[in-house]
């Protein structure tokens, strides 16, 4: 299984994005959790299959009809960040 960190910038709070995420993760059976930062981005950890994280990716930056994604930073997910067995929204 890899695991990726995702920090998405933009237009993303404020408009259900989370809870988006949270379905697109269900979608495509990833664990993991998501959550707004205090700088405005919303940040999720994934794990799941290489293949289905891509296509997860693409979604959330493209089918929102609310969003504005201007940038997604995508990095190896350190090993000290801990990704549940399920999804969840961090407050």
């Amino acid at each position: 299984m890899d695991k990726f960190l995702i920090k998405i910038y933009g237009k993303v709070q404020g408009i259900g994005y989370r809870w988006f995420i949270y379905e697109k993760a269900i979608k495509y059976n990833l664990s993991g959790w998501v959550k707004n930062n205090p700088d405005g981005s919303v940040e999720c950890a994934v794990k799941g299959i290489k293949d289905d994280i891509e296509k997860f990716i693409f979604e959330i930056k493209n089918e929102h009809p609310c969003a504005v994604v201007k940038n997604i930073e995508i990095s190896d997910c350190p090993t000290n960040i801990y990704i549940p067995e399920n999804f969840e929204i961090l407050k």
